[in-house]
């Protein structure tokens, strides 16, 4: 960023100015570039991956069992069954190294990677742990005995037997030579590394010492090194999982609204179902002529559904039931008169095990010759597994997911009704990034699978050939070195063998023809949609990018508006898990959803944590209070989004991957005796900025003592914000836009004439009706991106000469 005067003195820096001025605002922003740097987004989400996400992973196929009934056993011992376990434990990536010819390993730089064309790469361990056990049968003593088989011992004079578990083998000689921590270490294959990220060489070096391993400082890393040309993960845009969008269908067309989710689980992001809701239009006479009947459509399942027939196969089987999910307030006739048609139809079916057979019958495999008791069980492995799957997957989760589907339904009449508007495709909160983490962990996800199956295989056959089982020949490093390697060298996302279904373009060639260039591509997004698709939407550019995607950058012609770049604050939330946020609302008062009784409190707010319906508060204000406060102090991570809808007594909370956030400055709410903030101004206080400018001079020996970007997070002083909860803020332009708003507020009569300054700025006027503002920009300049930052006056240009001027940049 811009180098400041080096006379300046910043002992007494703006000692005489209270408030916070335009350069206070440049310091911060140069502390924000000293901690994160521009590719951050990049790193950050491969630290993750490699640290949390991997082990997740290797967790969800940890154990590989193999049953032999009656195998071979020695005489005087009958063995009744053999089983062989394999279980996959720690994971272990240590630094880049290579192997030469001679059998030496040394370590990898990136550099000798792009010379001698290698990949940088480090192996990966796992700790696989083999245990043989056996069921042997023995002959029960008289005195353990219990009466059943005494009568029997009686009746027949034999002693009865029963199965005891004896464990036969642990380990193979293989194993001996090695030191405890190595013991059950197995190779399982290369992961290609990021430069610069934790696990890299380069993150220990200072920055005269990349000169020494032929670095340049200026480097900021984010890429691969893959077969000796540098590979760049270009960001790619998607939908968000788990939230409920309601939709207005184009007529001509049999149903008039829709509701859908798109479920994925909290682990790794592959979207199992889809379920959606279907408002079908009054002139429906052909149907029974119910009037607006509302279908569904569930996984596995021909034809669509009616809604309460759904409704009574989860355990809501009174009429009244069904009401009391979908419609909180029974004064609420008119929602109620729109559930009537919904309700006749389903009048033939009214209990549980006629709706699951009914739902049965319609399943895609054909079920109707199958026995009733089968088909209910079939029904009922659709809803526990395939039917809102996010919620949960495990038996006793019908009352939320009933609960859940009765939300859907509501949120669907209330845009019937005319007292919401449908939800826009377009909104930057309804969207996610995956990054260098979820685009490896979706790879490393089916190359586990297949490792699994592989060992599998072998260990059967070693088995059925009463062969050594050996798990250096079961497992095949190739597997995982390839398999990434494939993806990150050709751009073909996905497995070799379905190279048609997978995602073209996701790596590329890192581009080096400037430095600005290099930057740029290190900080784009592609959305995965054709390019000659009619649709202007996705490509136009929507209010909720502002301060997240730069609003110039974008190429001409095919991908105008599809591939975009992000601004400069910009940061990708890499995702932290949900149940400490669960835990700390119970421990706050929240009633959770299975407990809910609509009739007692109609009223009570919902809370979400990552589209999921936890539970219900009666206080919202002061929850949200609590959890914002607890946030600002740090003691809850600061990329977790709080977004409270008053309107639709609703409090969402996200902490999955990908969200787009930015920061901003606080502002503070209320009077605090403690710190002596007054109410309405900055967080930020000068004596905090100080300390920021005498760091950026003289960076302190201990770097404890270091305030930096984090310290201002700590302190509260800086908040991350994404596009849903911007817009639940009220954010001011300028610190000095602040001061005038406050001016104003307390009844200081304020000056519009223009006077002689013939360079002062040309302000609209403050609005008078502003209750608060909640959020302050750091500096407006900060929407835009790499390039376009570059480009003296942006604010003179013609629009014209955007594309020209951004070309030459790079």
């Amino acid at each position: 960023m811009a180098d400041y005067d080096e006379d300046y003195d910043y002992e007494n820096y703006g000692e005489d100015d209270e408030g916070i001025t335009p350069e206070d605002c440049w310091t911060v922003i140069s502390s924000f570039f000293e901690t994160k740097g521009l590719v951050s987004q990049q790193t950050d989400s491969f630290d993750e991956f490699t640290q949390t996400t991997i082990q997740d992973l290797v967790n969800e196929y940890s154990t590989i069992t193999l049953d032999q009934p009656n195998p071979p056993s020695a005489p005087g011992v009958k063995i009744a069954l053999r089983r062989y376990e394999i279980k996959f434990g720690t994971v272990m990536v240590s630094r880049p190294t290579i192997s030469e010819t001679d059998g030496t390993v040394t370590s990898l730089l990136p550099y000798e990677c792009r010379d001698r064309n290698l990949t940088y790469a480090s192996p990966l361990y796992i700790n696989i742990t083999k245990k043989v056990s056996a069921a042997i049968e023995k002959e029960v003593p008289l005195h353990e005995m219990d009466d059943a088989q005494q009568a029997e011992y009686a009746r027949t004079g034999e002693n009865p037997t029963k199965l005891v578990w004896e464990q036969e083998e642990s380990l193979d000689d293989d194993e001996a030579g090695k030191s405890q921590d190595w013991k059950n270490m197995v190779f399982v294959g290369k992961l290609p590394i990021m430069v610069k990220s934790k696990i890299c060489h380069l993150s220990r070096e200072t920055e005269e010492s990349l000169f020494t391993v032929n670095e340049c400082p200026y480097d900021q890393g984010g890429y691969f090194v893959i077969n000796g040309s540098e590979k760049v993960l270009i960001a790619q845009e998607r939908s968000a999982a788990n939230i409920v969008q309601v939709f207005k269908k184009a007529q001509p067309s049999p149903y008039t609204y829709t509701a859908e989710i798109r479920s994925a689980l909290e682990k790794g992001s592959r979207l199992i179902s889809s379920l959606t809701l279907k408002l079908y239009g009054k002139g429906d006479s052909a149907r029974g002529g119910f009037g607006q009947t509302i279908h569904t459509t569930l996984p596995f399942v021909k034809s669509d559904l009616p809604i309460a027939i759904v409704f009574r196969a989860l355990g809501v089987v009174s009429d009244e039931d069904i009401l009391n999910h979908i419609c909180y307030d029974r004064k609420d006739s008119q929602m109620l008169e729109m559930l009537r048609p919904c309700i006749e139809e389903a009048f033939c079916v009214q209990d549980r095990e006629v709706a699951l057979d009914f739902i049965g019958k319609r399943g895609n495999r054909d079920q109707a010759g199958l026995g009733r008791e089968k088909r209910v069980r079939v029904a009922k492995d659709i809803l526990q597994k395939e039917t809102l799957p996010h919620i949960s997957q495990t038996e006793g989760s019908e009352t939320r997911k009933a609960f859940f589907l009765g939300y859907m339904v509501h949120k669907l009449l209330q845009c019937a009704l005319g007292r919401r508007e449908p939800d826009d495709r377009d909104h930057f909160g309804k969207k996610r990034l995956d990054l260098a983490g979820p685009l490896l962990a979706k790879l490393f996800r089916g190359i586990v699978r297949r490792m699994n199956n592989e060992l599998s295989n072998y260990l059967r056959r070693c088995v059925e050939g009463n062969r050594h089982f050996n798990l250096a020949v079961g497992i095949k490093p190739g597997t995982l070195s390839n398999g990434l390697k494939y993806s990150l060298a050709t751009g073909n996302w996905g497995d070799q063998k379905k190279a048609m279904s997978s995602t073209a373009g996701v790596s590329q060639v890192l581009n080096r023809y400037t430095f600005a260039s290099t930057l740029s591509h290190l900080r784009r997004t592609n959305t995965p949609i054709g390019r000659d698709g009619k649709l202007a939407k996705p490509r136009q550019l929507h209010n909720t990018h502002w301060g997240l995607v730069c609003p110039a950058e974008t190429p001409e012609g095919q991908a105008c508006g599809l591939v975009k770049n992000l601004s400069l604050m910009c940061y990708v939330s890499v995702g932290s898990p949900s149940e400490p946020l669960i835990e700390f609302m119970i421990n706050r008062g929240m009633e959770v959803v299975e407990e809910y009784e609509p009739l007692r409190y109609p009223h009570a707010t919902k809370i979400f944590v990552n589209g999921v319906w936890v539970g219900v508060h009666q206080d919202p204000k002061h929850l949200v209070g609590q959890v914002l406060d607890t946030r600002r102090k740090s003691y809850l991570q600061y990329e977790v989004s709080l977004i409270r809808e008053i309107r639709d007594q609703e409090f969402k909370i996200f902490s999955d991957a990908g969200r787009v956030m930015r920061p901003v400055f606080t502002v503070q709410q209320e009077d605090d005796p403690e710190t002596g903030l007054e109410k309405g101004h900055l967080v930020l206080s000068k004596e905090l900025v100080n300390k920021l400018a005498k760091e950026q001079a003289e960076p302190p020996e201990d770097p404890s003592e270091k305030l930096g970007w984090e310290g201002l997070i700590r302190a509260g002083a800086v908040e991350y914000l994404d596009a849903e909860e911007e817009e639940t803020s009220m954010i001011c332009m300028t610190p000095e836009d602040l001061e005038l708003y406050r001016l104003q507020k307390a009844g200081v009569a304020l000056d519009d004439d223009m006077g002689d300054d013939l360079n002062r700025r040309l302000k609209t006027k403050t609005n008078p009706t502003t209750h608060m503002y909640t959020h302050c920009e750091i500096h407006p300049s900060m929407i835009l991106g790499i390039c376009a930052s570059i480009i003296p006056f942006p604010d003179h240009n013609q629009v014209s000469q955007r594309a020209p001027a951004l070309g030459e940049k790079q």
